[in-house]
């Protein structure tokens, strides 16, 4: 049914990367065959491999400490598991099967904060909209209850994460809503927010840290960097299009990728220049949502 592999047929290489690729079939939810790939430096295709899942892959993140993949999918509510040598990991229980976890961070202590994508009443939208932290293990040891926009349908919970410096304060949003939270979660605390989009369409997206923990917001067409004070301090342009919908901070400290969710466009832009280095067409509409970098092994 799936097609591709549930294992890679090649081990990930230091310089490749990630994406969360999903086979859009349901064109009115937007919900398909959830699907990682594989793609060289180059930006050309090495592996494709599917969780096995009907739903949308809408985040991914790399242990630091182990190089393995978490594919998170809030749909299907399952998050996919593939170690070092691109080998699916048996057993998912210890990752809280049943919720809907569609973003996570790795915390200085080893463990990884997620956060609940959905936060609705009707199913396939049911959630609560927590964040929800585990230790080095995989065991949930708490869970969070912060504030949230719920983005213009109102279903939507924490869906893109960013963890400060401090390694205890996390940024985030409700995609389509228009304000970024700050969460302290050593203290338990709601924090001020940081950024409150005012001017229309007066909606946020996806965000990454970059130095000195400004906060990079995207906006569709743009990208905004943001002081912890909450002004803008920069923007950077995008290539042509209006969905730009998630970031991510390349390993390296000067780049960032930015992806168009409406077309499956990538591109790699440079902090201090703001030129675009290198891009991507994948001609994946409306299922490409995240994209990370290999951890040498």
């Amino acid at each position: 049914m799936f097609g591709d592999p549930l294992s890679l047929p090649v081990k990930p290489q230091a310089g490749d990367l990630w994406v969360a690729a999903t086979v859009v079939t349901d064109h009115q939810l937007k919900l398909g065959l959830s699907r990682i790939l594989l793609l060289g430096p180059d930006l050309q295709q090495k592996a494709a491999l599917h969780t096995g899942d009907f739903g949308m892959v809408s985040g991914i993140a790399v242990n630091p400490r182990t190089g393995e993949l978490n594919a998170l999918d809030p749909f299907a509510r399952n998050v996919t598991r593939i170690d070092a040598e691109g080998r699916r990991v048996p057993g998912q229980a210890s990752l809280l099967p049943g919720r809907g976890l569609g973003s996570m961070v790795f915390l200085p202590d080893g463990g990884a904060l997620a956060g609940e994508h959905l936060s609705g009443l009707a199913p396939p939208f049911t959630g609560e909209g927590r964040l929800v932290r585990f230790d080095a293990d995989g065991r949930v040891v708490r869970f969070y209850r912060p504030e949230y926009h719920g983005g213009v349908m109102g279903f939507l919970g924490i869906t893109h994460l960013a963890l400060l410096s401090d390694g205890k304060t996390v940024a985030y949003v409700s995609e389509t809503g228009h304000t970024v939270f700050r969460y302290d979660i050593e203290a338990d605390a709601q924090l001020p927010p940081l950024y409150v989009r005012t001017d229309p369409p007066g909606m946020v997206f996806g965000l990454a840290t970059a130095p000195n923990d400004d906060v990079l917001v995207s906006c569709g067409n743009e990208v905004r960097r943001v002081a912890q004070d909450g002004s803008v301090v920069r923007t950077y342009a995008v290539p042509e299009g209006r969905g730009w919908s998630f970031l991510r901070a390349t390993d390296d400290g000067a780049h960032f990728w930015a992806g168009d969710f409406f077309s499956g466009q990538l591109a790699k832009i440079a902090l201090d220049s703001g030129e675009t280095v290198a891009s991507v067409k994948l001609d994946i509409p409306f299922g490409v949502t995240s994209i990370a970098e290999v951890k040498a092994a």
